[in-house]
């Protein structure tokens, strides 16, 4: 995944490209507010998007308002689209695989600005966390969010200035369910006590 937040008119592009290669797999997208993304591809079609806890049509719709995000895509032999679930309308495949260029190609985005200096004109600390804490946390996050759990722990000790119990509540806020989020909240205190 790249380490930088680029506009959402750039990755549909290579969203774009990887469909025109029949590229099958998963595009994993985190947003600047720490919210992720995720469009499975089966043999260059686009089968699904889940964003947040929307899924298809109000994923690329909700999608489509985001103005930068990381991408990183993983190459699967992924099957087809598991039987019950709806596919994609045309639409939205059409306007994640070319109409975004009408919405969103003549806008203009900022680039992601640099952490603002302090008062005093140095650079705002590093956050440092304990190596063995971020591990516990990955762990549980990773049987929760698959592949992308180490940038979403990431990103979430970086946003709560590396405090666990925040991040916990944060990566919690990336889960489907009211359910799955209070299991994971459990599972990653637990985790995160143990090794303290």
């Amino acid at each position: 995944m790249s380490n930088e937040f680029r506009p959402l008119v750039q990755v549909l592009r290579e969203l774009k490209t990887l469909a025109q290669k029949r590229s099958s797999g998963f595009a994993y997208l985190v947003t600047e507010d720490n919210h992720s993304c995720i469009v499975r591809l089966h043999s260059g079609q686009v089968q699904e998007v889940v964003y947040r806890m929307l899924r298809n049509e109000e994923a690329v719709q909700r999608l489509s308002m985001v103005s930068s995000v990381k991408m990183r895509f993983e190459s699967s032999g992924i099957s087809a689209l598991p039987a019950g679930r709806a596919p994609l309308s045309e639409s939205s495949v059409e306007w994640l695989l070319g109409g975004f260029e009408q919405d969103l190609g003549g806008q203009q985005y900022a680039a992601p600005s640099a952490p603002a200096p302090a008062a005093d004109g140095t650079a705002p600390p590093e956050v440092v966390v304990n190596p063995r804490v971020r591990q516990a946390l990955e762990q549980v996050a990773l049987n929760y969010l698959g592949p992308i759990a180490g940038l979403l722990c990431q990103e979430a000790f970086d946003a709560t200035g590396g405090d666990p119990q925040r991040a916990i509540a944060q990566l919690a806020g990336q889960l489907y369910s009211q359910q799955e989020a209070q299991r994971f909240s459990e599972e990653a205190r637990a985790a995160v006590a143990a090794v303290r």
